[in-house]
C-alpha cells in the first residue's frame, strides 16, 4: 500500500525542488503565502534555503509592496506567487522590470491558467491573458535591454502544503478563506475554491489516489464539485503499473458550521495556549514569534536589527507532537528535563526546583545563559526554541484572561443546558461587557465568547429579544468607550479591530462615533443570530450540546469529534446523512447513482481519511486527530490526517466573522 503521508511529503518536496533548481544566480521575489509554505518545509529556514540554493537576493512579493530595489549585475529573476489575480502579475512584474535589467525571468505560480495542460474550468480569455502576459514581459525586458533576446517562462506549480507534522497540514495560500454565513458565495471565493480544487487534484493525482469525496456545508459542496470536474476533465499522470491505486476518503467541512470550537479558550492542548499567548510571526498565519533573548542575551547596537525570533517550524516534529497532544503541566516537566540535559552536557548543573513552573524555568534559562557562550547555546537552538515557547506561554499575562474566559464558557454551557430558553446567560454576559475594564478583558475576547455562546446554542436555544437588545446596548457602549480611550492615548493603547472599523468608517467626532458604534453593535447581533442558524439544515450534527450517556452531564462536542466518533467508534456502518458523497470516477459515480439508497460507501472503507476544514482548524481538533492517528492499526482502521486553511485561535474567528 502506498504510504500517503510519505506521498504528500514527496509531492511538497518536488514542488520546491523544481524552484530551488532555478534560483541559482537569480533574484527571487516570493509572496507571503509561498514564503509560509517554504517556512514549514525548510523548518523555519526558508530564506537560507533559497540562499543556499544560489539565490543572490530574496525580496517580498506583495500587492502593496512598491519599493522593489534595483539589484545590480543581476541578469536572472525568479518569481514565486500564489495569487490567482492575473492583473497582479501585470502590475507587479512591470514595476520590478522597470528597475532591473534581466535577461531571464521564470514565474512559478499556483494559478492553473499558466499552463496549457489544465481542465476546461477556466474561460479561454483567462488563458489568453497569460499568453499576453508573456508577450508583455518580453516587451518590458527588451525595452530595458535592447541587445538581449529575453527568456520568459511561466510554470504552474501547485504550492499548497505547509506540513506541521505527519498528521497535520495547513494550506497558507488559502489561509484567508472562510465560508460565508449566508447562502451567497462571491465570485472571488468561487475563484479561490477553483484554485484549491486544482491544487488538491494535482496532489491526489501524484499519489495515484482513488478519491471518494464527502462534503458538509455549502462551500465544501462547491469544492467537491470543482474537484470532481478536475478528475473527470483533467489529464492524469501516467503512473507505473507497479504503483498501486490507494483509496482516500476526503471529507470537506465548512468551519462556519462549528464556530463554537475555535472560539473556546480550552488549553488541554498546550499548542492552543501558545497560539493564544504568543504574537504571530510577522506575515504568518500559522506560526508564532518566540522571544529568544532570555536564552541568548539582549543584543545591543547594530546587532539589534538582526534579532530574529524563534518559531514553531524550527522545533523538532516530535516536540510539535507534544505541543499538540499534551497539557501545560506535562510540557513544563519536559522543558525542565531538556534544560537539565543541556546543563549536564555543558557541565553547568542546574538545581531541580521543588515546583516546576514557567517562572522557575525562566530563572534556569537565565542561569544557563549566564554560564554558557552564545556559540555553546546555539548547539541546542531547536531545544531552546521549544523551551522558550513553553516558558513564554506559561508566564504570559494572558493566562488569567484565558482562565476567566474558560470559566465563562463553562457557565454558559451549564446555564444553557439547564435553563434552556429561559437562560439568563446573555444578561450575565452584558454585565461582563460593561465591567470588562475592571476584569481586564479586551472587547475582542468578549466578542469571541459571544460567538462561542451563539454557536453553542444553535437552534436548540432561542434567546429573548429583551436580552439581545440589552446586549446590543452594552456592546455599543463598550465600542464607543474603547474609541474614546484610544483617542485620548493613541500612542499607549493597542488599536482594536472595532476601533479600526470606527476610524475606517470616518467616525472622528464623538457624535459620529457613538452613532457608528450602535450600527456596529447591531451588525454584530445580526451576525450572531446568523451563526446560531448555521447547522439548521443538518440532521446528525445539528447540536453541539450533547449528553452521550444518562450518567454524563451535557458537554460541548465539536462537529469534528462527532464525525470521528461516527467513523471510528460506531459499531455498525450507519449512514452518515450529513456527509454528501461524490466520486472522482465517472463509472463509480454512475454506479452509485443506480444503487442510490441500496449500497453506499462509508469513509472508513478506504485506508486513508483526509479531513479538510475550509476556514481552518484548532489545536483541540488537532489533538483529537493526533490521538486517533496514534492508535495501533487494528482491524484495518483507516489512517486519518487533518488539514485546513490555517491554524486558528479565538481572535482569528472574531476578525474573519465580524470584521472582515
Amino acid at each position: 500500500m502506498t504510504n500517503i503521508v510519505f506521498g504528500i511529503k514527496k509531492f511538497n518536496s518536488e514542488c520546491w525542488t523544481v524552484i530551488f533548481a532555478e534560483v541559482y544566480g537569480a533574484v527571487v521575489y516570493i509572496d507571503r503565502y509561498a514564503t509560509e509554505c517554504l517556512h514549514w518545509y525548510a523548518a523555519g529556514n526558508g530564506y537560507m534555503a533559497l540562499k543556499n540554493a544560489g539565490a543572490i537576493a530574496v525580496h517580498e512579493l506583495g500587492m502593496y509592496h512598491f519599493r522593489y530595489p534595483e539589484v545590480k549585475d543581476a541578469k536572472k529573476a525568479v518569481i514565486v506567487s500564489t495569487t490567482g489575480d492575473p492583473a497582479f502579475y501585470q502590475r507587479t512584474i512591470k514595476m520590478i522590470l522597470a528597475k532591473n535589467t534581466f535577461n531571464s525571468l521564470t514565474i512559478y505560480c499556483s494559478i492553473p491558467c499558466c499552463t496549457t495542460n489544465y481542465p476546461a474550468t477556466h474561460s479561454k480569455q483567462d488563458k489568453l491573458n497569460y499568453i499576453k502576459l508573456k508577450k508583455d514581459i518580453e516587451a518590458w525586458m527588451i525595452s530595458k535591454n535592447m541587445l538581449q533576446d529575453p527568456s520568459v517562462s511561466i510554470i504552474h506549480v501547485p504550492l499548497l502544503i505547509a506540513p506541521l507534522n505527519d498528521h497535520l497540514f495547513v494550506t497558507p495560500p488559502f489561509g484567508d478563506l472562510m465560508p460565508p454565513l449566508n447562502t451567497s458565495i462571491v465570485e472571488d471565493t468561487s475563484a479561490e475554491i477553483c484554485l484549491i480544487a486544482n491544487s488538491f487534484y494535482k496532489l491526489f493525482d501524484s499519489l495515484n489516489a482513488k478519491i471518494e469525496v464527502y462534503s458538509v456545508g455549502k462551500l465544501s459542496d462547491l469544492l467537491a464539485e470543482n474537484l470532481e470536474n478536475y478528475f473527470v476533465n483533467g489529464v492524469h499522470q501516467n503512473h507505473s503499473s507497479r504503483v498501486k491505486e490507494v483509496g482516500v476518503s476526503l471529507i470537506l467541512l465548512d468551519r462556519t458550521l462549528d464556530l463554537c470550537t475555535p472560539t473556546s479558550n480550552n488549553t488541554e492542548s498546550f499548542l492552543a495556549k501558545v497560539l493564544g499567548a504568543l504574537p504571530r510571526l510577522p506575515q504568518h498565519n500559522n506560526d508564532v514569534a518566540i522571544n529568544m533573548s532570555p536564552a541568548f542575551g539582549t543584543t545591543e547596537g547594530i546587532l539589534r536589527m538582526y534579532k530574529v525570533p524563534g518559531c514553531l517550524a524550527s522545533i523538532e516534529k516530535s516536540m510539535i507532537n507534544f505541543f499538540v497532544s499534551e497539557n501545560e503541566k506535562k510540557l513544563l516537566t519536559t522543558a525542565n528535563q531538556m534544560l537539565n540535559n543541556i546543563s549536564m552536557k555543558d557541565s553547568s548543573k542546574l538545581r531541580t526546583p521543588v515546583r516546576i513552573s514557567g517562572h522557575s524555568l525562566e530563572k534556569a534559562v537565565n542561569k544557563l545563559q549566564g554560564t554558557n557562550s552564545i556559540d555553546s547555546m546555539m548547539n541546542y537552538i531547536e531545544k531552546m526554541q521549544a523551551i522558550m515557547a513553553i516558558v513564554e506561554a506559561s508566564i504570559s499575562q494572558k493566562t488569567s484572561q484565558f482562565e476567566f474566559l474558560t470559566s465563562l464558557e463553562k457557565l454558559a454551557l451549564q446555564n444553557l443546558s439547564v435553563s434552556r430558553e429561559s437562560s439568563s446567560i446573555l444578561a450575565q454576559l452584558s454585565n461582563v461587557v460593561r465591567t470588562r475594564n475592571f476584569r481586564r478583558l479586551d472587547i475582542e475576547n468578549l466578542l469571541a465568547l459571544l460567538i462561542h455562546v451563539y454557536a453553542l446554542a444553535g437552534t436548540q436555544i432561542r434567546f429573548s429579544t429583551q436580552q439581545e437588545q440589552q446586549l446590543e446596548e452594552s456592546l455599543a457602549a463598550a465600542i464607543f468607550e474603547d474609541f474614546e480611550t484610544f483617542k485620548k492615548n493613541p500612542s499607549t493603547n493597542k488599536i482594536s479591530t472595532s476601533q479600526r472599523t470606527l476610524l475606517l468608517l470616518g467616525a472622528t467626532d464623538a457624535a459620529a462615533a457613538r452613532e457608528t458604534s450602535h450600527k456596529i453593535a447591531a451588525r454584530i447581533i445580526h451576525t450572531l443570530q446568523l451563526i446560531a442558524k448555521q447547522r439548521s439544515f443538518l440532521q446528525d450534527y445539528r447540536f453541539l450540546m450533547i449528553k452521550t450517556t444518562s450518567q454524563e452531564t451535557i458537554r460541548h462536542v465539536s462537529i469534528v469529534e462527532q464525525i470521528i466518533e461516527d467513523i471510528f467508534h460506531t459499531s455498525t456502518s450507519r449512514e452518515l446523512r450529513d456527509l454528501r458523497q461524490r466520486s472522482s470516477s465517472l463509472i463509480s459515480a454512475g454506479f452509485n447513482l443506480l444503487l442510490r439508497g441500496k449500497a453506499k460507501r462509508h469513509p472508513r472503507d478506504n485506508p486513508y481519511i483526509l479531513l479538510y476544514i475550509i476556514g481552518g482548524f484548532t489545536a483541540e481538533e488537532a489533538k483529537l486527530i493526533q490521538e486517533v492517528s496514534l492508535i495501533p492499526n487494528k482491524n484495518e482502521t483507516p489512517h486519518v490526517i487533518l488539514a485546513g486553511s490555517r491554524l486558528l485561535n479565538p481572535l482569528d474567528i472574531v476578525d474573519k466573522i465580524l470584521f472582515h
